[in-house]
């Protein structure tokens, strides 16, 4: 019997979990980002819908009806603040990952000038 008997297959399967390895990282990445580019889509939406509820002054609490906005996004929100005539949010998605339980963004919304 030779000493290196073997030794293909254990290298087969160190190439097998090398790959599944390699694998499991690519989709946990690609999942990663995907939850930020909801997270981000989110916390337009909210801030956008709380900023058009306070500048046509049908809310007394802005920040009500972006709650609502995020929560119809499947997002939380985190915080929001008037700033101005701007609203600012920060609105977080779950993400299942053992090592970052959510994904945070902020949007800003606010009238423009068009002079």
């Amino acid at each position: 019997m030779q000493s290196d008997e073997g030794s293909g297959t254990m290298a087969c399967v160190m190439l097998i979990a090398l790959a599944a390895a390699l694998i499991a990282t690519v989709a946990s990445v690609g999942g990663a980002l995907l939850c930020r580019s909801r997270a981000r889509s989110a916390a337009d939406a909210t801030a956008l819908s709380a900023a058009s509820a306070y500048w046509s002054g049908g809310a007394s609490d802005p920040c009500a009806v972006g709650r609502r906005a995020a929560a119809e996004n499947d997002a939380q929100l985190e915080s929001c603040v008037v700033e101005g005539d701007d609203i600012v949010v920060t609105v977080s998605v779950p993400l299942r990952l053992p090592f970052m339980s959510r994904v945070s963004q902020r949007s800003r919304a606010g009238p423009i000038s068009c002079e």
